[in-house]
């Protein structure tokens, strides 16, 4: 029996299966920056990295941290346009907001159906913030950040430890994330049931046998637990 389930944060609780990376890429392309993918990739790897090293972070709500990693892949990429780095952070942040909204509710639809909630995230030491900027905290029992806990994905003692911390055997914990290679496979690893939150669109992946539920939408995971 399935008694609690533990969320992934960045992808999958923040929206719906939209990797961080992607919406960047995407918001660069709208602002008429003809910046090779690559290239992308390279800045918002090093503002990641920088972000896992900052201590301002560790008390940053989700606007603060989202105009920092910004500011940090501008310095990467020698951008110098605060206007054009404002559009991007407005841009990112508007749709999370938006999405934000509607997961709170659906943590407080499970929440009254007895599931324990927590959320279980490579962070950069906020993800208690996050989830309190976020309107999530009421409804979670616990809160697993990386940084924090000095364990990461895709190591199953990441999620091992994710399950002492909210007091259930892996054998009844679903773990919801984007990515499979992160969430799934691991977490599956661990004893774990899993969720894999594709997006619109169906993906490819290694091994379909370590996924139990398929979601094109966190919405759809209420409706997945009680087809179980």
């Amino acid at each position: 029996m399935i008694r609690a389930i533990l969320f992934d944060m960045g992808g999958t609780l923040d929206g719906d299966g939209l990797h961080w990376l992607d919406r960047f890429v995407a918001l660069y392309e709208n602002s008429g920056l003809k910046l090779p993918r690559e290239k992308i990739r390279a800045a918002f790897d090093e503002a990641e990295r920088q972000s896992l090293q900052d201590e301002d972070i560790l008390t940053a709500d989700f606007a603060q941290m989202i105009a920092e990693h910004v500011r940090w892949q501008f310095a990467y990429l020698e951008l110098d346009d605060h206007a054009l780095a404002q559009q991007i952070v407005e841009g990112f942040i508007a749709p999370v907001r938006a999405a934000v909204v509607a997961n709170a509710q659906l943590l407080a639809e499970l929440a009254a159906r007895g599931f324990a909630l927590g959320v279980a995230s490579n962070g950069c030491g906020n993800v208690d913030k996050l989830c309190a900027d976020f309107g999530f905290a009421p409804y979670l029992a616990a809160i697993v950040d990386s940084r924090r806990v000095g364990l990461c994905k895709p190591d199953p003692a990441f999620f091992f430890h994710a399950a002492k911390a909210i007091r259930a055997a892996p054998e009844t914990i679903v773990m919801v994330g984007d990515s499979f290679e992160r969430d799934v496979r691991p977490a599956k690893l661990a004893g774990m049931k899993t969720a894999w939150l594709e997006g619109a669109s169906a993906r490819e992946c290694s091994d379909p046998s370590l996924i139990d539920f398929r979601l094109r939408k966190l919405a759809d995971l209420p409706a997945a637990l009680s087809a179980a």
